[in-house]
């Protein structure tokens, strides 16, 4: 009787863990593809309240950006953001995993791309902590045809809307 009792609570606590375990999570086959930037809303606004000059304001604002999500493997996958000042690649990409790569003002930053609610988040502290460079989070999800890039800074939300080619 004993032994029946032990393997119960054996196979109880075994079947707990599973049902505990977070799912292994990718990136949903919807992200994948190369997208270019189509409109904005309120991004001016949102540099502005991020404490961008009026003149670095304008030429990010009127910068050609890409967006690029490519299979890496099942669990991976490599990204990258492509403007006419600079491009950044990330490879083997996990999802939940931090890496450290170079950001957009190209300074360190430590990486996490995770999803939550169906969205995928691209969080962003930087290493060095006497830079300039503030942490930041972008919201990917889609609305209609469009990938859309919502960034938030001292309450400011801008929105970029990103076209599937």
């Amino acid at each position: 009787m004993r032994l029946v009792l032990s393997s119960l609570v054996l196979l109880c606590v075994a079947l707990a863990v599973r049902a505990n375990a977070a799912p292994a999570s990718v990136l949903p086959d919807k992200f994948y593809g190369k997208f270019t930037l189509d409109h904005s809303e309120n991004f001016d606004e949102y540099l502005e309240a991020k404490g961008y000059s009026w003149f670095t304001r304008k030429l990010i604002v009127f910068a050609t950006f890409e967006k690029v999500f490519e299979k890496d493997n099942a669990a991976a996958f490599n990204y990258e953001n492509l403007t006419t000042k600079k491009n950044v690649y990330y490879k083997n990409v996990v999802l939940g995993k931090e890496f450290t790569g170079e950001g957009l003002d190209s300074t360190q930053h430590k990486i996490t791309f995770y999803m939550k609610d169906g969205k995928v988040y691209e969080k962003h502290v930087p290493v060095d902590k006497n830079s300039e460079a503030k942490e930041e989070e972008y919201e990917y999800f889609f609305d209609g045809d469009f990938l859309v890039v919502r960034m938030e800074a001292n309450g400011v939300v801008g929105k970029r809307f990103y076209k599937r080619v």
